[in-house]
């Protein structure tokens, strides 16, 4: 079972629910980049508020949107891209809920992990979830790539006091090695771990969720491990 929390951190837990803004998604599932043409790489976010594109105000500057956007500026190609996603998504959620109605596309970009670390799933029970999850949205397209987009560090949160913030970034932690284990030598298959040097960059007025300049930045990291001609030639 996962561990408590130490009295001090639940009581700063509770103080962090009661006191936290609830942001709402931007309107919007879909868009394309680039000119109409039946060439298009389909890019499909699936998982919690980061593909939903809670903290950024416009849905085209959601973690999908912006992969979209880099990779088309890379390979000259049309990108079409949408969002399955919800607040407060866990990976049991995702692969119940979510992942039944997601189409076949070119590449999968998965964000999941923070409501699990909150929720104190397990590390055994969300690596299992994960490899569910690639397991089924491969069923649907056995030559598309997977990108999971890493459980991001929530020590850096400034929600998050101390020790709550480090005790929950140990557990993020956990999670992301679970989830490197679970997709280990999959093919076109990507799993993201955040550097302890990268900086904290700017957070939506939750101090939660990334805003739009940290969601930048964070694509193209995504994009840099993925390499573009990797994913150019999932359609072709």
């Amino acid at each position: 079972m996962a561990t408590r929390l130490p009295p001090i951190a639940l009581l700063q837990a509770l103080r962090v629910l009661l006191a936290t803004p609830r942001l709402a998604p931007p309107e919007g599932e879909s868009g394309r980049i680039g000119a109409d043409g039946p060439d298009a790489l389909r890019i499909i976010g699936v998982g919690d508020s980061i593909i939903a594109g809670t903290g950024v105000r416009k849905l085209r500057d959601s973690l999908t949107a912006a992969y979209a956007r880099l990779l088309h500026a890379r390979v000259q190609r049309p990108v079409e891209w949408q969002v399955r996603g919800r607040n407060g998504a866990t990976s049991a959620s995702i692969l119940r809920e979510l992942v039944p109605t997601v189409p076949e596309c070119d590449l999968y970009l998965i964000s999941v992990g923070v409501n699990d670390v909150t929720r104190r799933v397990t590390p055994s029970a969300f690596g299992r979830n994960v490899s569910g999850i690639h397991d089924r949205l491969r069923e649907k397209a056995p030559a598309s790539a997977f990108l999971f987009a890493g459980v991001p560090p929530l020590e850096r949160f400034p929600a998050l006091p101390a020790p709550l913030g480090s005790l929950l970034g140990a557990s993020a932690r956990d999670l992301q090695q679970a989830a490197a284990d679970a997709l280990a030598g999959r093919p076109r298959t990507y799993c993201y771990c955040f550097p302890e040097t990268v900086p904290p960059g700017d957070f939506a007025r939750d101090g939660f969720h990334p805003a739009e300049s940290a969601v930048s930045a964070w694509a193209g990291a995504l994009l840099a491990l993925t390499g573009q001609d990797e994913v150019a030639s999932c359609s072709r």
